[in-house]
């Protein structure tokens, strides 16, 4: 079975960052929300982590499959999952996406291990400053590269 980013199946992917911004301020940048959010996550903020996302929001796996979230409440419960097994305390690279997206790098073999993989990507999609989609990739490269094609 494989994994992904933070969400994928527990036996193989997942990871975890700090401002002040999230719906309700226009001039929150996509970068700032995110940070927020992966900080709020980090304490174990669960109220201010579903003040950022979308309803509807969508997290995927590089391949789609039923670890794949649908809606905030599946993403919430995900992010649960990750804190408890120690995911939060990963370290977490951010580099820009583009006007309305941030790419999150994490390390999660880092805290689970071999069986993990050694980098994932994540992008992150915002619209009105909520999350509304998030796209896992096995590396960093591959993320860029997928934000360039847009």
């Amino acid at each position: 079975m494989r994994g992904h980013g933070l969400n994928g199946p527990p036996t193989k992917r997942p990871a975890a960052g700090e401002a002040r911004a999230y719906p309700g301020d226009m001039n929150s940048k996509p970068t700032e929300i995110a940070r927020e959010g992966l900080e709020a996550w980090r304490k174990g903020d669960f109220e201010t982590i579903e003040e950022i996302l979308d309803p509807n929001v969508e997290w995927r796996w590089f391949e789609p499959g039923e670890w794949d979230c649908h809606g905030r409440d599946d993403v919430i419960r995900t992010l649960r999952e990750r804190y408890d097994q120690g995911f939060a305390r990963g370290e977490l690279e951010f580099r820009d996406g583009g006007e309305q997206a941030v790419i999150v790098v994490s390390h999660p073999s880092e805290i689970g291990g071999p069986d993990w993989p050694s980098e994932t990507a994540t992008v992150m999609q915002f619209r009105n400053e909520r999350v509304v989609s998030m796209q896992d990739y096995r590396t960093e490269a591959e993320a860029i590269a997928a934000v360039e094609q847009r």
